[in-house]
């Protein structure tokens, strides 16, 4: 936990620091960072709001949603009567929070939206038309904008973050997320279904369980244990998880496992015998094959 910002609540762009959560008008940007044990908080403020959890647990209430938040995830609430944040535990958690004004974003829209003549033509114009974000957590390790989160977070540790500006970090931050959900939108299209909202919970459920599969990589994962998690039957998440990773779960979990175990072949001091039984092949050779199935040479070669 980083000290300065022990039982503080720091705003980037003011550069103030503060005992208690700040006010904040609804026409500006900001980006909060603060370590406190934080029970609940109101926002009730209808703007876009990207929060990453480095550490510490909670969850999120709004509308009529309730989302369980842990470490090291993040989400992206749209413009909204508010929202609350709970801790029965009243423990300390460790979050880097942006919101992003209705000015900004609609500046956004209009920059993703107009072509580039008339982005030359009428440069200052803004477009009402709201950017839509899927409003749940994903893993901070596993998408673009989860990793420039973990980044800021880290860069805001140090002092070499005064020489950076909030604002473009804001901008940065807004377009990776754009990037990022535009892709899967671009996924949802693929999946068998009439209606555009049945495609889209089904791309989230697939989303989550992803994201269990990668949290769970180093310990045995079965088709009902995902089925569980993504509450989609069996059936239904091996034909849709297939449309949208272009892998069955279980091929898909392999190439995950293989990839990461090349990464321990390559830079770790275990032996070939241990990384086969960290991934879960009791047998050397089978992982041995394996490997070599999915790289064209065995464990050995990569040995540095």
């Amino acid at each position: 936990m980083i000290s300065k910002y022990t039982d503080n609540y720091y705003d980037h762009f003011s550069k103030k620091t503060s005992k208690i959560p700040p006010v904040f008008r609804k026409e500006e940007n900001y980006m909060m960072r603060f370590c406190a044990p934080l029970s609940h908080f109101t926002f009730d403020n209808n703007n876009l709001t990207i929060i990453y959890f480095k550490d510490g647990t909670g969850e999120l209430l709004w509308a009529d949603r309730r989302i369980k938040v842990e470490a090291n995830k993040f989400i992206v609430i749209n413009p909204s009567t508010g929202w609350e944040y709970v801790n029965a535990k009243k423990k300390y958690i460790d979050v880097l929070s942006m919101v992003i004004c209705d000015i900004f974003k609609k500046r956004f829209n209009y920059f993703i939206s107009a072509s580039q003549r008339k982005l030359l033509d009428d440069p200052f114009q803004i477009a009402t038309d709201q950017t839509y974000f899927m409003e749940q957590t994903f893993g901070a390790d596993y998408y673009r904008s989860g990793n420039l989160l973990q980044v800021v977070h880290s860069l805001s540790n140090n002092g070499d973050y005064r020489f950076t500006s909030a604002e473009e970090l804001c901008m940065e931050m807004l377009q990776t997320i754009y990037q990022d959900q535009h892709k899967g939108y671009d996924l949802a299209s693929h999946i068998e279904a009439k209606k555009s909202s049945t495609k889209l919970e089904t791309l989230k459920r697939l989303l989550v369980a992803n994201d269990y599969i990668q949290d769970n990589l180093m310990n045995p994962i079965s088709l009902d244990d995902i089925s569980r998690v993504s509450a989609l039957s069996n059936y239904h998440l091996y034909n849709s998880f297939k449309k949208i990773y272009g892998k069955t779960p279980h091929q898909y979990i392999n190439r995950l496992k293989m990839a990461k175990a090349k990464t321990y072949v390559q830079e770790s001091h275990f032996s070939l015998s241990e990384i086969s039984d960290i991934f879960g092949y009791n047998d050397p050779t089978v992982f041995g094959k394996v490997f070599k199935k999915a790289y064209g040479r065995p464990p050995s070669y990569y040995r540095t």
